[in-house]
């Protein structure tokens, strides 16, 4: 029932263009596929550097606009 429901729907489509597209370009174009240091601090702050990597990408994207 509740993946029939139009509620559900209308969420997956707006987490589909808003959050998957961030992890796929994230795991796509810099190749990045498994984290390369252990422990959930040392992962917390690899996955926080590629994250500004990937802002300011979107950063120059918009200023060269």
């Amino acid at each position: 029932e509740l993946l029939a429901s139009e509620e559900y729907k209308t969420l997956m489509k707006k987490r589909s263009t808003e959050y998957e597209t961030v992890f796929n370009q994230t795991k796509g174009n810099p190749g990045f596929r498994n984290f390369h240091l252990r422990g959930k601090a040392k992962s917390g702050t690899e996955w926080g550097l590629l994250m500004i990597g990937y802002d300011f990408k979107q950063l120059v994207r918009l200023m060269n606009a």
